[in-house]
C-alpha cells in the first residue's frame, strides 16, 4: 500500500480539518454537547439538538397575581408558608407578651383609688405563642408569676401584689396575693382594694391574648 492510500485510508470524513468545508463540528455529533463554542458569548445557551432555549423569563400579570395571592392567605392564616397542611406549627411571642404586660399592668387603677401601681419587677416562667393545628390558630399564654409594685400615695404604704396561675385555657384561677413592704394605718383597706383589682388584671391578660391572636 502507497502512503498516499494510508494517508487516505486514516483520513476520517467527519474529523475537522482546515480548509475541508464540509467537516460537521463536534457538536453536530451528539445531542448531550454542550455548544459553548457554537454561540456567541451574549448568546443564550442550549444543547445541540434541543427544540428550545431555557432561558430566564419575567413573570407575567397573571402569576404575580397568583404569588400575591398565596403570600396574603398565608398572611392570613398565620402559619408559615412552607404549612401548607396546617400541621402543628408553634410561633412564640414571650418577649412581647411580657413587654405587653410591663406596659399595661402598671396602668390599671384600684376600684377605691387607694394605692398607684408601680412598676412589674418579675415575670416568671412566661409563655406565649400563636399554636397551628390541623388548619386550627390558638393563642396560649402561661405565666407562674408576676410581681406588681404598688404604694400608697406619700409613700406611707408600699408593696407588691403577686399574680400566680396565670393561664389562658383557665383565666378564672388565675389567684393573687399582697406581699407588703411597709404597712399602712390602714392596711386592711388597702389589702382589699387590692385585692379588688383582679377584674381590671383579667382585662389586661385578655386583651393581650386578643392582641396575640391578631398576630
Amino acid at each position: 500500500m502507497t502512503m498516499a492510500a494510508v494517508s487516505q485510508s486514516c483520513t476520517n470524513p467527519d474529523e475537522t480539518t482546515e480548509g475541508n468545508t464540509n467537516v460537521r463540528p463536534l457538536a453536530e455529533k451528539s445531542s448531550y454537547y454542550y455548544a459553548h463554542n457554537q454561540v456567541r458569548s451574549d448568546s443564550p445557551k442550549t444543547l445541540v439538538g434541543a427544540t428550545e432555549i431555557y432561558n430566564h423569563k419575567a413573570l407575567d400579570a397573571e402569576q404575580v397575581a397568583q404569588l400575591e395571592k398565596q403570600a396574603s392567605q398565608t398572611l392570613e392564616s398565620g402559619h408559615s408558608s412552607w404549612n401548607k397542611g396546617g400541621t402543628w406549627e408553634e410561633k412564640d411571642y414571650t418577649k412581647w407578651a411580657e413587654q405587653r404586660l410591663k406596659e399595661l399592668l402598671p396602668k390599671i387603677n384600684s376600684p377605691k383609688g387607694l394605692i398607684t401601681f408601680k412598676d412589674v419587677s418579675s415575670i416568671d416562667d412566661c409563655h406565649a405563642a400563636n399554636v397551628f393545628s390541623r388548619g386550627k390558630k390558638k393563642s396560649v399564654i402561661e405565666i407562674e408569676r408576676i410581681k406588681l409594685g404598688w404604694k400608697v400615695e406619700g409613700g406611707e404604704a408600699k408593696g407588691k401584689l403577686e399574680i400566680t396561675e396565670v393561664s389562658s385555657s383557665a383565666l378564672s384561677e388565675l389567684h393573687i396575693s399582697v406581699k407588703v413592704d411597709k404597712a399602712g394605718s390602714n392596711q386592711a383597706d388597702i389589702d382589699a382594694d387590692l385585692k379588688a383589682c383582679k377584674p381590671a388584671i383579667l382585662d389586661v391578660i385578655n386583651a393581650i391574648i386578643e392582641e396575640l391572636a391578631s398576630k
